[in-house]
């Protein structure tokens, strides 16, 4: 029986790594061109929308395009313990970065939020006797005293956070290698970490996207699971 002719292994990995840095790119400009026509700080809403939009799809097709990367490079030589001075060593000079430390692409995605569960037994409606307030006299000291002052709510930026999203995104996409190399580094050690993805809902897939890119995030989320499973044969 004649068999189609079957696609290397590593063309069609090329081939989905190039899919996805266009779907990245494209995603990266849309934010750009958005951002352009809004004020220094966006609002809230604007914010929400391009990280329901764009950055979240971006993150988790970079994401996974990393670990493609990571499963095709070589295991990192663990370094050698090296051997204690009897001279304590000054401690290191630290640099902080301008506006603070540097943002790093995060690989680890966020479980699942746990659905709420039903028919949960109500609160009770009374105290033990010994977690009753005590009362006070109310002398008119106690009447007439103002109440405390309500600290004032810390003043926070609604875009600080995507921003550095945003900007980690960038340097990752612009080395995509070196994060992979980062990645194994950090999973060279002993202890046991949590996978990166996990195989359920696919975060920033939604309908607005169209079906050619939740394909596309179907189909690196399939190929970055494979290398995360052990192969038993």
């Amino acid at each position: 029986m004649d068999t189609e002719d079957q696609i290397p292994a590593e063309d069609a990995l090329s081939y989905l790594l190039g899919r996805a840095r266009w779907f990245i790119l494209n995603l990266i400009d849309f934010m750009d061109t958005a951002l352009a026509r809004q004020p220094a700080s966006p609002s809230r809403q604007v914010i929400a929308y391009l990280t329901r939009r764009a950055l979240l799809p971006a993150e988790t097709a970079l994401r996974r395009a990393i670990l493609l990367i990571a499963s095709e490079m070589e295991l990192p030589v663990p370094r050698a313990p090296q051997a204690k001075s009897t001279r304590p060593a000054a401690p290191p000079l630290r640099k902080e970065a301008p506006g603070g430390r540097a943002p790093v692409f995060r690989m680890n995605e966020p479980p699942p939020r746990a659905a709420k569960t039903e028919g949960a037994p109500p609160k009770a409606e009374y105290l033990p006797e010994h977690l009753f307030p005590r009362i006070r006299t109310l002398t008119d000291d106690v009447l007439s005293a103002p109440p405390p002052p309500l600290p004032a709510p810390a003043a926070r930026d609604p875009g600080a956070r995507f921003f550095r999203r945003l900007a980690a995104l960038r340097q990752a996409y612009d080395d995509p290698r070196r994060e992979a190399r980062r990645w194994l580094r950090r999973n060279a050690a002993p202890a046991q970490r949590p996978a990166p993805i996990i195989s359920g809902k696919i975060p920033g897939t939604r309908r607005a996207l169209g079906p050619d890119a939740q394909a596309l995030l179907r189909e690196l989320t399939e190929a970055a699971l494979r290398t995360l499973t052990p192969n038993t044969s």
